[in-house]
């Protein structure tokens, strides 16, 4: 399920956190590959999607593997929100 408005929220909020253009965000293999990128980003980002999409990822989510790409990280919020019966 890719479901559209949570990959463009995602994409979106990413984008800005790391202050890159939502195209180059997507061209990139890892975010980690991102001159911009830190784990103190990377937890903004989360807490930002998280308060749009008013939802909350499970602590046992926030992985690497679920936090390092692009892809993973919106299939995250998929599952998330999904697990939340809510629909974005």
């Amino acid at each position: 399920m890719d479901t559209p408005g949570i990959r463009t929220v995602v994409t979106r909020i990413t984008a800005e956190v790391l202050d890159v253009a939502p195209a180059d965000l997507r061209a990139v293999g890892a975010l980690t590959d991102l001159p911009t990128f830190s784990s103190f980003r990377i937890v903004e980002i989360v807490e930002r999607i998280e308060e749009e999409l008013e939802t909350e990822v499970d602590a046992g989510e926030l992985t690497p593997d679920n936090l390092t790409r692009l892809d993973t990280l919106v299939a995250l919020f998929e599952r998330t929100v999904a697990g939340s019966g809510m629909a974005a």
